[in-house]
């Protein structure tokens, strides 16, 4: 034990290892020279765009001329299914070859499939790790190996995130793992965590995404990232620190209106005292997180009515996860996100109710739970509890990527955008999570479209396969324009778009014809501007 921090003086307390004012790394990675000149060459790109004589119509048509920046939802066609909705739902975005394997095996198995995600050989998106090689160190390795260049782990961690969610054959697993993320929410800006944050990504989120919840909320009451990022390794005997305590039953298990007083907080608190961060960097579990028995405030501790005894101390941490995870209050918030997350906004009160009900019959099952949400009846386009979902920024991004069938060899520069657009991954400060909501997304559209006229111009490197996409899309021959916003709409959009946006963006290509590779760019970059490509 680093003798700083052992026994109970506050003039040895951890206080001092890491500056309290908690420094944050830059969120953007490219140098501002460089950001100027794609700002610049995006704006350029987005004046081409609808070179008609009547441009306005056509904007208008798209939906994108009125003064409100996001029209309302679309309404469900007819020609979509449940085998599509599913994939839309499941996947970080459709994609044509994603669409054709469900259909061909069939609703029911590819769910299964998909919830089943270590039976799936995801090995060559697996070997792509091998470019991060800092998202499996310990956060002591990274934080002594990379303390002078922590922006190495930095991106590399966010680059993996992004690389997973567009090749990943695991797709419901990385939807799943993005959920939890937010519902763990951790600052990856926040100097330290840059070291913290890869560990607690493995053994928190993707170890329990699809697992059980109860090991996940007990996995991340060990992480020493969330003890850094809510301040319980500050938190011991004779300098009581509440804060985490707070989070952990508001944000993370029984809600705000979860029945806990201010009493109950206290007793939490307590009951965390001691769980620290080990602070000898001689040690081979240096910045893991440790319980140090002189840091505990001792003595029983009652919480949500329940006494926990004073022994064994350690094991009072566990007591608390074990009274949390069980408690109904924690079922029903848990549903609520998870149903929110997977099917609709707003979702009705009986269906939260059956999902909370299979959480407390299986001890926190997610895959049950996902069963549940993601019935066949719950998906059907005549459901009277589906509704269409806004894309966030990060969706959009991985959604357009993997239905024009790019490759992702460098995701740095894709981060800029999502810096630019505010969701570069584990960037949001507060521990609530990045929001999911159209409220939250839907009135800043401009970064979006500079991202999709970017993309299509050619301007992000380390996004590879662009100018196979006129081919992909089949738009060979004497006359390529014609019918390709259909098919534009079908193999790149998996059909978003409503009939009167796809018949705009066929007009754009008629008044331009004989087109050429950059028209056909410009098309595809309308139709993903378009307000229907927003929802899923």
């Amino acid at each position: 034990m680093n003798p700083q921090i052992s026994g109970r003086s506050a003039s040895r307390s951890p206080r001092s290892h890491f500056s309290t004012d908690r420094p944050r790394i830059a969120t953007s990675p490219l140098p501002p020279e460089f950001q100027e000149q794609l700002v610049a060459a995006g704006t350029r790109t987005r004046l081409r765009f609808g070179r008609l004589e009547n441009r306005r119509g056509i904007l208008q048509a798209l939906g994108l001329g009125g003064t409100t920046p996001l029209p309302d939802p679309p309404h469900a066609v007819g020609r979509r299914d449940a085998v599509l909705t599913l994939v839309n739902r499941i996947t970080q975005g459709f994609s044509r070859s994603e669409l054709q394997y469900a259909k061909s095996i069939g609703y029911d198995a590819y769910l299964e499939e998909q919830l089943d995600y270590l039976s799936i050989d995801d090995s060559e998106t697996e070997a792509r790790m091998a470019n991060f090689p800092t998202i499996d160190m310990g956060p002591g390795e990274i934080y002594l190996t990379y303390i002078e260049t922590p922006e190495i782990p930095y991106w590399e961690l966010k680059g993996a995130t992004i690389v997973r969610s567009v090749h990943s054959k695991r797709q419901l697993f990385e939807r799943m793992c993005e959920f939890w993320s937010d519902h763990f929410n951790i600052d990856h800006a926040e100097d330290p965590e840059y070291a913290f944050k890869p560990e607690d990504n493995i053994n928190v989120v993707r170890t329990h995404a699809l697992g059980f919840f109860p090991d996940m909320l007990r996995a991340s009451t060990h992480s020493a990232a969330m003890l850094y990022y809510l301040d319980n390794w500050l938190n011991f005997i004779g300098t009581p620190q509440e804060n985490y305590a707070r989070e952990l039953m508001e944000l993370q298990s029984l809600g705000v209106d979860g029945g806990y007083t201010e009493m109950d907080v206290k007793e939490v608190a307590e009951c965390l005292t001691g769980w620290t961060l080990n602070l000898d960097s001689n040690d081979p579990d240096y910045l893991r997180t440790i319980y140090d028995n002189d840091l505990h405030q001792p003595g029983a501790k009652t919480v949500l009515g329940v006494t926990i005894p004073h022994s064994p101390p350690r094991q009072q941490l566990n007591a608390v996860v074990d009274i949390l995870a069980g408690h109904p209050s924690t079922a029903q918030f848990v549903a609520s996100k998870m149903t929110r997350w997977l099917l609709r906004e707003n979702p009705p009160q009986a269906l939260v109710d059956q999902v909370a009900q299979t959480y407390l019959d299986t001890g926190g099952d997610i895959k049950q739970m996902i069963r549940v949400i993601l019935s066949r009846e719950n998906l059907r386009w005549s459901s009277s509890v589906y509704q269409p979902k806004f894309k966030r920024p990060f969706h959009l991004v991985t959604s357009l990527i993997r239905g024009l069938n790019l490759e992702v060899n460098d995701p740095l520069y894709l981060n800029y955008y999502l810096s630019v657009m505010g969701h570069s991954p584990f960037n949001w400060h507060p521990p609530t999570g990045y929001p999911d909501t159209v409220n939250a997304w839907g009135n800043s559209m401009l970064p979006r479209w500079t991202f999709v006229s970017a993309l299509m111009g050619q301007l992000i490197p380390g996004v590879n396969g662009i100018l196979q996409v006129p081919q992909w899309l089949g738009a060979t021959g004497p006359n390529p324009h014609v019918g390709l916003a259909a098919r534009i709409n079908e193999r790149a959009l998996g059909g978003a778009l409503t009939p009167s946006q796809e018949a705009a963006i066929q007009e754009f290509l008629d008044s331009l014809a004989p087109v050429t590779g950059q028209d056909i760019f410009e098309a595809v970059a309308l139709a993903a501007s378009a307000p229907g490509y927003q929802w899923y």
